[in-house]
């Protein structure tokens, strides 16, 4: 979601497809078979986002990313949305 007159976008990345690095996630877990397939394919995802993102914040945009996983708590889903629209400041992003 972009939003021009705040210079703020939110990615919602699916934890699978984007190799969401905490490890508690269950989500994020690698198929059993063609791990060799499967790693690079999903770590290159992850590299093009971490890339995006920096290249957006280079350019004056603050970045939020919603987790898939997180989505189970919509309540603070929901406060942390707000709380990033209503920052006008990079800080804490």
């Amino acid at each position: 979601m972009v939003f021009p007159g705040r210079k703020a976008v939110i990615f919602m990345h699916g934890c699978f497809w984007h190799r969401h690095p905490d490890p508690k996630c269950k989500l994020a877990r690698l198929p059993k078979s063609r791990q060799d397939f499967w790693g690079e394919k999903l770590g290159a995802n992850r590299e093009r986002d971490i890339r995006t993102q920096k290249q957006l914040q280079d350019m004056g945009w603050r970045v939020l990313v919603v987790w898939e996983c997180e989505l189970q708590d919509m309540d603070t889903v929901s406060r942390t949305v707000r709380a990033f629209l209503d920052n006008k400041t990079n800080e804490g992003d």
